[in-house]
């Protein structure tokens, strides 16, 4: 990438930018093996991909549809651009025999205090709660809060804090 005068940001190794003269720019995003090209003209993004398919080996597979399980819904005429990843979502709550989601305001009131009092009581009540994958259903739900449901972090932290002892 740096052959190619794309700097790496700081923050994150697999971002890379690459800036011209006229203040406009490219954003690369490399994830494992799989690369995702953002910029406003799509002259100066053939032009890149012409150039790296000369560093390596690649294969152009056009307008990017999905990338990491989540999808990317554009409207270029409004200049507006989606990311979803309700289809993982949905999988989510099949896999693991969940009711859809449900839309609310809060997803976790941020005055709900968890307690003793809520454990499971009883060796019947503590076998039922071990038959729950809790610990499978709150880290597939953690993925889905990189990018598309910050709106679910605070609600993720506060009950992955009970995954290694669901009393």
């Amino acid at each position: 990438m740096m052959e190619h005068r794309c700097q790496k940001i700081q923050v994150d190794q697999c971002v890379f930018v690459k800036r011209y003269d006229e203040g406009d720019f490219l954003i690369l995003l490399l994830y494992v093996d799989d690369m995702l090209i953002v910029g406003e003209h799509t002259k100066r993004i053939k032009s890149l991909k012409k150039a790296l398919g000369k560093s390596f080996a690649m294969k152009d597979l056009g307008t990017a549809k999905q990338i990491s399980r989540m999808h990317i819904i554009q409207d270029k005429t409004k200049k507006v651009l989606w990311l979803s990843k309700k289809k993982y979502v949905t999988e989510i709550f099949e896999r693991f025999n969940m009711s859809g989601p449900n839309s609310i305001g809060s997803v976790f009131p941020t005055n709900c205090k968890m307690n003793a009092k809520q454990c499971p009581r009883g060796e019947k009540e503590k076998a039922e709660i071990r038959k729950v994958p809790y610990a499978s259903t709150v880290c597939s739900l953690m993925y889905a809060i990189f990018c598309t449901r910050p709106d679910i972090a605070f609600s993720m932290g506060a009950v992955s804090s009970y995954m290694s002892n669901l009393g």
